[in-house]
């Protein structure tokens, strides 16, 4: 499985790296991830890193004593995973490929906490509806769920802006949703699918209410100083959550 560095590594402390074409991961822990690992150990039940790829959350996590099932669309991007686990550490991993919601699943009551970084940017509206009330099945009462994706502010949709704008003041049900990704960024279109659904807080807020959870944190970040300048806009190009089964 191939992956491209999009910046100099001399130049940052975290690269923007695509996979596959596919998508874009972090090769650091940014605030939210940092909070997933950070909670890992603490968490009442084995943890769920979905969308894992290369390990950016799951190797810390593992490191701060986690019990870890990592999962990812491609078994090849768990392989590589599983090659960067220190062997004192494999025990304690747990490897599950498959895409949400459809093709993995998990015991009601049986994870401690979830972590869904940039993953569920990629998937369709109803699909990122049934997979947070997946989430909330899967989770024992006081686990957490941890979402990071992209908002209607990414510097990279800027094009799209206005059709969000216009969707959100007619009261679109999902406003974020770009159908044809090729039509409103052609220099990034090769490396991600034909749609993309960007989140803002009050689709976020009403999905995970909706299913149950207690919204401990939420709101918009800026993108790293590491994202490639057209990935820009004006600090509101991520959006990022911590939730609670009670």
């Amino acid at each position: 499985m191939s992956a491209t560095i999009l910046t100099q590594p001399a130049e940052q402390d975290a690269l923007i790296v695509t996979l596959n074409r596919k998508g874009y991961m972090l090769s650091k822990p940014e605030k939210y991830i940092q909070a997933f690992i950070d909670f890992s150990p603490h968490a009442p039940g084995p943890v769920l890193d979905i969308g894992a790829a290369y390990g950016v959350a799951t190797i810390p996590a593992l490191a701060k004593g986690a019990y870890v099932i990592a999962n990812d669309l491609h078994e090849g991007h768990l392989q590589i995973l599983k090659s960067k686990v220190p062997p004192s550490l494999i025990d304690h991993l747990e490897l599950k490929s498959g895409k949400m919601p459809d093709e993995i699943d998990f015991e009601e009551n049986s994870l401690g906490a979830v972590l869904t970084s940039r993953i569920f940017t990629f998937i369709l509206p109803e699909e990122f509806e049934v997979s947070v009330e997946k989430i909330f099945k899967w989770l024992k009462p006081g686990g957490k769920l941890f979402y990071l994706g992209g908002s209607p502010y990414m510097g990279t949709f800027r094009k799209f802006l206005p059709t969000y704008q216009k969707r959100k003041a007619e009261g679109h049900r999902w406003p974020g949703f770009i159908e044809d990704i090729p039509s409103c960024t052609p220099e990034r279109a090769c490396d991600l699918p034909h749609s993309m659904h960007l989140l803002d807080e009050e689709v976020l807020s009403r999905s995970l209410l909706r299913a149950g959870f207690v919204i401990e944190t939420m709101g918009f970040n800026s993108a790293l100083k590491e994202h490639p300048e057209d990935m820009k806009l004006d600090g509101r190009e991520q959006i990022g959550a911590i939730a609670c089964k009670p």
